[in-house]
């Protein structure tokens, strides 16, 4: 019985202290994308390895998984835009896995063409 016991324990132990593939933000997700265009973003939180944004001026719950591959950079540059109040792109996932708001797949950096608009929108 001890070492039915220890042998449970120590099968316990081990699947705990298994790193999953999770962890390093290697998962990569596929599906149809559409792209935002130039908007204001806006980190709201980060809880639960997910980072809730606003991407203004649209009027949803955006959502990133940050168990995603590249999910850090995609925060920085987030950060990045807040910071100097600049644009970026986002592509968005056209079916959510989840009813809490639509998934960001990826940030991307403003074009020119976004920059000087947005400049000429700042100035009126």
């Amino acid at each position: 019985m001890n070492r039915l016991l220890l042998l449970l324990t120590f099968v316990t132990v081990c699947s705990a202290c298994h790193k999953n593939e999770y962890s390093d933000g290697k998962v990569v997700k596929q599906g149809d994308t559409y792209e935002t265009g130039a908007v204001l973003p806006e980190l709201r939180s980060i809880k639960n390895d997910t980072a809730w944004l606003a991407l203004y001026p649209l009027a949803q719950v955006f959502f990133l998984d940050m168990k995603l591959k590249n999910s850090e950079e995609f925060v920085k540059a987030i950060r990045s835009a807040e910071q100097k109040s600049t644009p970026v792109r986002a592509k968005v996932f056209t079916h959510s896995t989840m009813n809490r708001g639509a998934e960001v797949a990826e940030i991307l950096p403003p074009t020119a063409q976004d920059l000087a608009a947005f400049k000429a929108a700042m100035r009126k």
